[in-house]
Protein backbone atom coordinates (compact mmCIF):
# COMPACT_ATOMS: atom_id res chain seq x y z
CA UNK A 1 0.00 0.00 0.00
CA UNK A 2 2.78 2.51 0.65
CA UNK A 3 4.43 2.22 -2.13
CA UNK A 4 1.16 2.59 -4.79
CA UNK A 5 0.86 6.00 -2.29
CA UNK A 6 4.32 6.89 -2.74
CA UNK A 7 4.27 6.09 -6.76
CA UNK A 8 0.96 8.41 -6.96
CA UNK A 9 2.89 10.94 -5.42
CA UNK A 10 5.65 11.00 -7.63
CA UNK A 11 3.67 10.82 -10.59
CA UNK A 12 1.09 13.69 -9.27
CA UNK A 13 4.40 15.66 -8.73
CA UNK A 14 6.03 14.98 -12.41
CA UNK A 15 3.04 16.09 -13.86
CA UNK A 16 2.93 19.54 -12.21
CA UNK A 17 6.16 20.27 -12.51
CA UNK A 18 6.07 19.44 -16.07
CA UNK A 19 3.36 22.20 -16.12
CA UNK A 20 4.79 24.60 -14.53
CA UNK A 21 7.76 24.19 -17.28
CA UNK A 22 10.51 25.38 -15.41
CA UNK A 23 14.07 26.74 -16.45
CA UNK A 24 17.27 25.00 -14.81
CA UNK A 25 17.47 28.48 -13.00
CA UNK A 26 13.81 28.92 -11.82
CA UNK A 27 13.65 25.34 -10.28
CA UNK A 28 14.18 27.16 -6.83
CA UNK A 29 10.11 28.42 -7.35
CA UNK A 30 9.18 24.73 -6.52
CA UNK A 31 10.67 25.45 -3.05
CA UNK A 32 7.82 27.91 -2.42
CA UNK A 33 5.17 25.75 -3.41
CA UNK A 34 5.92 22.50 -2.50
CA UNK A 35 7.75 22.73 0.61
CA UNK A 36 6.44 19.12 2.21
CA UNK A 37 8.10 17.44 -1.19
CA UNK A 38 11.83 19.18 0.08
CA UNK A 39 14.55 16.81 1.52
CA UNK A 40 17.91 18.45 2.41
CA UNK A 41 20.52 15.77 2.26
CA UNK A 42 24.31 15.68 3.02
CA UNK A 43 26.90 12.37 3.06
CA UNK A 44 29.52 11.06 5.13
CA UNK A 45 32.07 8.52 3.33
CA UNK A 46 35.45 6.49 3.59
CA UNK A 47 36.65 8.41 0.59
CA UNK A 48 36.07 10.36 -2.35
CA UNK A 49 35.77 7.44 -5.02
CA UNK A 50 32.27 6.09 -5.32
CA UNK A 51 33.73 2.75 -6.89
CA UNK A 52 35.88 2.01 -3.48
CA UNK A 53 34.46 4.00 -0.70
CA UNK A 54 31.40 3.81 0.67
CA UNK A 55 28.72 5.77 2.39
CA UNK A 56 29.15 6.12 6.16
CA UNK A 57 26.42 8.29 7.38
CA UNK A 58 23.60 10.28 5.11
CA UNK A 59 21.97 13.39 6.83
CA UNK A 60 18.58 14.05 5.98
CA UNK A 61 16.51 17.55 6.75
CA UNK A 62 13.00 17.57 6.12
CA UNK A 63 10.34 19.79 7.74
CA UNK A 64 12.53 20.89 10.15
CA UNK A 65 13.63 17.79 11.59
CA UNK A 66 16.95 15.75 11.39
CA UNK A 67 17.53 12.43 10.88
CA UNK A 68 21.12 10.74 10.62
CA UNK A 69 20.97 7.22 8.86
CA UNK A 70 24.70 5.39 9.78
CA UNK A 71 26.53 2.71 8.13
CA UNK A 72 26.30 -1.07 9.46
CA UNK A 73 23.21 0.33 11.94
CA UNK A 74 20.15 1.99 9.85
CA UNK A 75 21.67 2.93 6.34
CA UNK A 76 18.91 0.94 4.17
CA UNK A 77 16.20 3.31 6.39
CA UNK A 78 17.20 6.53 4.56
CA UNK A 79 15.41 4.86 1.63
CA UNK A 80 12.13 5.67 2.40
CA UNK A 81 12.57 9.34 2.99
CA UNK A 82 14.50 9.00 -0.32
CA UNK A 83 12.33 7.01 -2.63
CA UNK A 84 9.53 9.37 -1.55
CA UNK A 85 10.83 12.72 -1.58
CA UNK A 86 10.64 14.50 -5.21
CA UNK A 87 12.95 17.33 -4.67
CA UNK A 88 16.37 17.09 -2.65
CA UNK A 89 18.58 19.90 -2.48
CA UNK A 90 22.19 19.49 -1.74
CA UNK A 91 25.45 21.47 -2.29
CA UNK A 92 27.86 19.87 -4.60
CA UNK A 93 25.59 17.47 -4.33
CA UNK A 94 25.94 16.92 -8.33
CA UNK A 95 28.96 15.29 -8.14
CA UNK A 96 29.44 13.61 -5.07
CA UNK A 97 25.93 13.11 -2.99
CA UNK A 98 24.07 12.07 -6.21
CA UNK A 99 26.35 9.58 -7.51
CA UNK A 100 27.15 7.90 -4.14
CA UNK A 101 23.57 7.67 -3.14
CA UNK A 102 22.62 5.88 -6.25
CA UNK A 103 25.51 3.46 -6.24
CA UNK A 104 24.34 2.62 -2.88
CA UNK A 105 20.54 2.24 -3.86
CA UNK A 106 20.79 1.98 -7.65
CA UNK A 107 16.97 1.40 -8.17
CA UNK A 108 16.01 4.68 -6.48
CA UNK A 109 13.63 6.65 -9.07
CA UNK A 110 14.13 9.58 -7.07
CA UNK A 111 15.21 12.44 -6.66
CA UNK A 112 12.67 14.00 -9.44
CA UNK A 113 13.93 17.70 -9.38
CA UNK A 114 17.80 18.10 -7.99
CA UNK A 115 18.52 21.84 -6.60
CA UNK A 116 22.77 21.79 -6.27
CA UNK A 117 22.97 24.96 -3.80
CA UNK A 118 27.14 24.73 -5.34
CA UNK A 119 25.56 26.53 -8.40
CA UNK A 120 22.53 28.37 -7.31
CA UNK A 121 23.95 30.78 -4.55
CA UNK A 122 26.36 32.35 -7.62
CA UNK A 123 23.16 33.51 -8.79
CA UNK A 124 22.96 35.66 -5.95
CA UNK A 125 26.52 36.54 -5.26
CA UNK A 126 28.13 33.97 -3.08
CA UNK A 127 30.85 31.60 -4.53
CA UNK A 128 33.20 29.20 -2.70
CA UNK A 129 32.19 26.24 -0.42
CA UNK A 130 29.84 25.71 2.21
CA UNK A 131 31.73 26.57 4.95
CA UNK A 132 32.72 29.70 3.87
CA UNK A 133 29.13 30.48 2.43
CA UNK A 134 28.63 29.90 5.99
CA UNK A 135 30.89 32.36 7.75
CA UNK A 136 29.82 35.39 4.53
CA UNK A 137 26.00 34.62 6.42
CA UNK A 138 27.08 35.18 9.99
CA UNK A 139 26.32 31.26 10.30
CA UNK A 140 28.16 30.03 13.53
CA UNK A 141 29.12 26.12 13.81
CA UNK A 142 29.45 23.94 17.01
CA UNK A 143 32.33 21.77 14.92
CA UNK A 144 34.14 25.04 13.43
CA UNK A 145 37.61 23.84 11.59
CA UNK A 146 36.56 20.31 10.92
CA UNK A 147 36.02 19.80 6.77
CA UNK A 148 35.42 16.14 5.11
CA UNK A 149 38.58 15.08 5.58
CA UNK A 150 38.00 15.09 9.40
CA UNK A 151 34.87 13.32 9.04
CA UNK A 152 36.60 10.39 7.25
CA UNK A 153 39.39 10.17 10.24
CA UNK A 154 36.30 9.84 12.40
CA UNK A 155 34.05 7.66 11.10
CA UNK A 156 37.93 5.28 10.72
CA UNK A 157 38.12 6.00 14.83
CA UNK A 158 34.65 4.86 15.38
CA UNK A 159 35.31 1.50 13.38
CA UNK A 160 38.61 0.77 14.66
CA UNK A 161 37.92 1.62 18.33
CA UNK A 162 34.78 2.26 18.66
CA UNK A 163 35.05 5.78 19.93
CA UNK A 164 31.34 6.72 20.59
CA UNK A 165 32.71 10.28 20.87
CA UNK A 166 34.51 10.31 17.44
CA UNK A 167 30.73 9.02 15.87
CA UNK A 168 28.75 11.83 17.95
CA UNK A 169 31.31 14.20 16.39
CA UNK A 170 30.47 13.18 13.28
CA UNK A 171 26.60 12.99 13.19
CA UNK A 172 26.86 16.35 14.97
CA UNK A 173 29.05 17.84 11.72
CA UNK A 174 26.61 16.13 9.65
CA UNK A 175 23.82 17.77 10.96
CA UNK A 176 25.42 21.17 11.36
CA UNK A 177 26.08 20.27 7.21
CA UNK A 178 22.78 19.77 6.07
CA UNK A 179 20.47 22.01 8.49
CA UNK A 180 23.02 24.82 6.97
CA UNK A 181 22.43 24.02 3.78
CA UNK A 182 18.33 24.64 4.67
CA UNK A 183 19.26 28.25 6.11
CA UNK A 184 21.66 29.15 2.76
CA UNK A 185 18.60 27.88 0.73
CA UNK A 186 16.27 30.03 2.71
CA UNK A 187 18.84 33.26 1.92
CA UNK A 188 19.08 32.82 -1.57
CA UNK A 189 15.16 32.40 -2.15
CA UNK A 190 14.87 35.71 -0.50
CA UNK A 191 17.82 36.82 -2.32
CA UNK A 192 16.20 35.87 -5.60
CA UNK A 193 12.90 36.98 -4.97
CA UNK A 194 14.33 40.68 -4.04
CA UNK A 195 16.27 40.33 -7.37
CA UNK A 196 13.80 40.01 -9.43
CA UNK A 197 11.34 42.36 -7.16
CA UNK A 198 8.79 39.65 -6.46
CA UNK A 199 6.88 38.33 -3.45
CA UNK A 200 6.29 35.00 -2.60
CA UNK A 201 2.57 35.34 -3.49
CA UNK A 202 2.82 36.06 -6.56
CA UNK A 203 5.21 33.30 -7.27
CA UNK A 204 2.31 30.68 -5.73
CA UNK A 205 -0.77 32.36 -7.77
CA UNK A 206 1.37 31.24 -10.91
CA UNK A 207 1.43 27.39 -9.88
CA UNK A 208 -2.36 27.28 -9.05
Amino acid sequence: MYKIEVSKLLEDFEKKFQHFNLSEKEKWQLCLYFPSHLLFVDIETEGLSKERNDITLIGIYKENKYYPFIKDFNLEKALKFLSSTPIWITFGGENFDIPFIKKTFPYLRTPLVHIDLFFLTKEVGLRGGLKKIEKMLGIVRKTEGLNGYDAVKLWKKWVEERDKNSLRKLILYNKEDVVNIKKVMDYVITKLLNKEGRRYEEIFLEFL
